[in-house]
């Protein structure tokens, strides 16, 4: 594991030339991109926010290994010795942990068959640094496509916002923190030599909402589009999901689209051992990478 404990960093020196986006769909070859809320995996040891045996770790990493994915960012990870925990049940995967401050942070798996390089806490991304949780940026590879990503856990609408000054606050903050992400997207465009930039996560929020919008930076950022958009929750398909794929435009010609999907384990499991798994269900897609790299 990794601890990152950098400060914010203007990243621009992962390719040497920019050729701009080329990429075509011209090879079946893919490499799966997904995100996956947790919900509290603790590292066992009392008080846990949300106790487990391990025969739920092992039911979760059943659930990663079903799902097919190569990279999945995580979130609301304990920390490493939980990552860790996790680990045990996912032979030929490895992790890397944010550590933001918090009992949730967010962090990535990844198969040993894809690079993954950890570059930096991004803590401009916790706007209140007590209630927030800092953007984890790594770097990785598979076959022709390389991409830098943002790990993301945005601020909630919760429980916890127990007064209208609460709501409120935390909807600015979220919308703050949307206005931070496209701003971090655009200076890698302009100033750096990377084109295929994703940022993936619990939003905690969903793009074109009609009343209270927080993601609206990002929406109106033509640089990216919301790659999972219109999917709905697992929890209620009512109610659209809030975890997302986030990717600029050169990013998203590789995108996959008939190939992104979500594991709903709440209609493969009974109530209790659905329960013990997550109150999110895992989101992934894919992305081709035969074609020739792009930058």
């Amino acid at each position: 594991m990794h601890r990152l404990v950098y400060g914010a960093v203007l990243i621009s020196s992962f390719s040497v030339f920019s050729f701009g986006c080329s990429a075509t769909q011209s090879s079946t070859r893919t490499v799966t991109i997904g995100t996956f809320n947790i919900e509290w995996l603790g590292d066992g040891i009392e008080p846990e926010q949300k106790p487990r045996a391990e025969e739920d770790y092992a039911a979760i990493a059943q659930l990663i290994a079903q799902s097919a994915a190569d990279v999945l960012a995580v979130q609301e990870i304990e920390n490493d010795s939980a990552m860790r925990r996790l680990l045990r049940y996912l032979p030929g995967w490895r992790g890397l942990l944010g550590h933001s401050g918090h009992r949730q942070n967010v962090g990535v798996l990844y198969r040993t068959t894809v690079q993954c390089t950890p570059v930096c806490d991004y803590f401009p991304l916790a706007i209140n640094p007590e209630r927030n949780r800092a953007g984890f940026v790594v770097e990785c590879r598979s076959g022709n496509f390389d991409w830098l990503m943002m790990v993301v856990h945005l601020k909630s609408s919760s429980r916890y916002d127990s007064t209208e000054d609460l709501r409120r606050a935390a909807i600015e903050q979220r919308r703050k923190q949307a206005a931070v992400l496209a701003a971090w997207v655009d200076s890698l465009l302009t100033h750096g030599r990377e084109r295929d930039i994703l940022i993936v996560g619990d939003f905690n929020d969903y793009p074109r909402r009609s009343r209270l919008p927080t993601l609206t930076a990002l929406e109106r950022d033509t640089a990216v589009v919301f790659l999972t958009e219109g999917m709905t929750s697992c929890l209620d398909h009512r109610r659209n999901a809030i975890d997302h794929i986030v990717a600029t435009t050169c990013a998203a010609r590789r995108w996959i689209a008939e190939r992104r999907r979500m594991l709903d384990h709440r209609a493969m499991l009974p109530d209790r051992a659905a329960d013990r798994i997550s109150d999110h269900c895992l989101v992934v897609g894919e992305f081709e990478i035969g074609s020739p790299d792009n930058d």
